[in-house]
């Protein structure tokens, strides 16, 4: 049962860390200010993630002139490849734990 638990966290918490670098896209997109506090609290807890990521691909631009920032999404899906093998770990290392009982 503890597994499930923590494989719960795990999920809450890599779906916290895609809700903010989802946000972050969005608030490139639309260009907000950075002077808002929201804007940078957002930037400030998603640049370690972002950082490794910035400038590896192009920014594009949509026909009316907003910034796509693919290295966000390049970003979560590190992100996503990470998360998908850490669940895959614990899910592998509760089996033999969850067939005893």
């Amino acid at each position: 049962m503890i597994w499930v638990r923590l494989i719960q966290l795990i999920n809450l918490a890599f779906f916290c860390v895609y809700t903010l670098l989802f946000i972050r896209f969005g608030l490139e997109y639309i260009r907000a200010n950075e002077q808002v506090g929201f804007v940078r609290f957002i930037k400030q807890y998603t640049e370690p993630l972002y950082r490794p990521f910035r400038g590896l691909l192009p920014v594009m631009s949509d026909p009316g002139g907003h910034p796509l920032v693919v290295s966000i999404l390049a970003a979560m899906a590190a992100v996503a490849i990470v998360h998908l093998i850490l669940r895959s770990l614990l899910r592998a290392i509760s089996r033999p734990a969850l067939i005893e009982d």
